[in-house]
């Protein structure tokens, strides 16, 4: 009984082993330790993808100003409202909303974008580094 014990211990312990061996892997790999923020290097992308990554990234670019100047002008009404005598919280709440929905929209359509260009080997690379892709 001792022995069957054990064993299922030790099985476990392997199966949990080679979960999390992936992770383990790709966290201590070159890349990780030498990455640039949004550098996309260690993808290996071809000439092909790399041309699509860069349009991609112009675009992207060009709307991410965008973005940040209406961001600026929301912000600005922020700073409206706490000035006001009266704090009106649902047009605050409201504001703030459409800047989180315009940065979600933003870096959905760039994701996905980048996404339909990737490989999967890529997409399961560039996913540990999704969170600088983030719209802020």
């Amino acid at each position: 009984m001792i022995k069957l014990k054990i064993l299922a211990l030790l099985c476990s312990l392997f199966l949990l082993n080679s979960l999390y061996a992936e992770d383990y892997k790709f966290n201590n790999h070159e890349y990780k330790k030498n990455h640039i923020h949004k550098n996309l290097d260690y993808l290996n992308l071809d000439k092909k993808q790399l041309e699509k990554i860069k349009d991609i990234l112009i675009k992207y670019r060009k709307k991410y100003d965008k973005y940040s100047k209406k961001k600026a002008l929301k912000e600005q009404k922020l700073k409206e409202l706490i000035k006001q005598e009266n704090f009106d919280k649902e047009e605050y709440e409201e504001i703030l909303e459409d800047i989180y929905e315009d940065a979600a929209e933003l870096e959905a359509k760039v994701i996905k974008r980048i996404h339909s260009v990737l490989t999967v080997e890529q997409r399961k690379k560039f996913s540990y580094y999704l969170k600088e892709w983030r719209v802020e």
